[in-house]
């Protein structure tokens, strides 16, 4: 299979290079790309997509410009403009056996949307993709088509094409067994019955041997953790500490399991070299693109070191095509269970 993708530094060259085809297009769009909806629409060129933080393309990100996945004959994309009333059916995935999605990330709908999809398709289908969305966290319309911008909204691409997935975290467990004892929501505000922030403040310098007057530096590092029953841990970023507690990136039951954790540089960069690996090695080397989806807080943690990554996944996948996203948000199908929604991880998917 030949894939066709390009970058292109801005919206008017990519439409001045596809204006006289006939062609479909998925467009990953970095946030400060110059992207003006009334350009795609005017243009009468086909094309779907939804706008990062920043964007991958081979052996680099992008934190400008967008990249242009052509459709080949076998794929097909749709919108949902609101993703609480699937406008799908059973029908429109035959023969699929791989679909690319991205959400809404700030939406309160997109579980809601995981789970109505994961109802009408066939079994044995691998769902992969992420939130769109721009940071700071801004809520606006992030997914498109040449129809216009849309709000609580998602686009999926099926291919026929078998995807190898794999997803791997890398963060450690600085203190465990603790019990979410009063949340709202996606607001976090005891821990062991003692106001989230004192305990939290108190793990931390106890970590750090030193005594910290603000937490705002520390969140990015120090994500909570939801431990589910087979003791499989969910990553939940803090937003934000606050009077209310800590606004988390997703919600959190109350009497919940949960933990502190830690990153470090290294072991998330081993985490998304082992999720390549395992991807890569589903395929049997196979491989002719990969999708990679990553969240854009382990981007920022790792600042300098997010270039090495990514050069180091393109030499695993044996320099064959990489298409990606830094994202607010991972997506991932779980053994034909269902669909869920990731915070921090990084996703790999090899199709072949």
């Amino acid at each position: 299979m030949t894939t066709n993708i390009k970058y292109y530094l801005n919206l008017d060259s990519f439409v001045k290079d596809c204006k006289e085809t006939e062609k479909k297009y998925l467009l990953l769009v970095s946030q400060r790309c110059k992207f003006y909806i009334s350009l795609l629409r005017n243009s009468k060129i086909e094309a779907y997509g939804a706008i990062f933080p920043e964007i991958i393309f081979d052996g680099k990100n992008y934190n400008d410009g967008l990249i242009a996945y052509e459709l080949q004959e076998n794929e097909n994309i749709f919108l949902q403009k609101d993703m609480l009333n699937l406008t799908l059916t059973e029908q429109d995935f035959e023969n699929t056996k791989s679909i690319i999605t991205f959400v809404d990330a700030l939406s309160a709908n997109k579980q809601t949307y995981l789970d109505s999809l994961f109802e009408i398709i066939g079994a044995n289908t691998t769902v992969m993709g992420g939130g769109a969305g721009e940071i700071p966290f801004n809520r606006k319309e992030v997914i498109f088509s040449n129809e216009g911008m849309f709000i609580d909204a998602a686009i999926l691409l099926t291919k026929t094409d078998t995807l190898k997935v794999s997803n791997e975290h890398g963060w450690e467990v600085l203190k465990n067994e603790l019990i979410a004892t009063m949340s709202d929501k996606n607001v976090l505000k005891q821990i062991d019955y003692t106001d989230v922030s004192i305990l939290y403040k108190s793990i931390l310098e106890e970590d750090l041997d030193k005594k910290i007057t603000s937490l705002d530096p520390y969140l990015l590092t120090y994500p909570i953790g939801l431990v589910n029953f087979d003791k499989q841990i969910y990553i939940r970023d803090i937003i934000e500490s606050n009077s209310d507690g800590f606004n988390l990136s997703l919600p959190i039951t109350q009497n919940s399991v949960i933990c502190i954790l830690k990153g470090k540089k290294q072991n998330l960069l081993n985490a998304a070299y082992l999720a390549t690996k395992n991807a890569v090695e589903g395929c049997n080397h196979k491989q002719n693109l990969v999708f990679l989806f990553e969240c854009i807080n382990r981007r920022l943690l790792l600042s300098d070191k997010y270039e090495e990554e990514i050069e180091k996944v393109k030499q695993i996948i044996e320099n064959r095509a990489l298409i990606g996203a830094a994202t607010l948000g991972e997506i991932l199908s779980e053994d034909n269970i269902n669909i869920n929604y990731y915070n921090n991880t990084c996703i790999v998917g090899a199709v072949c």
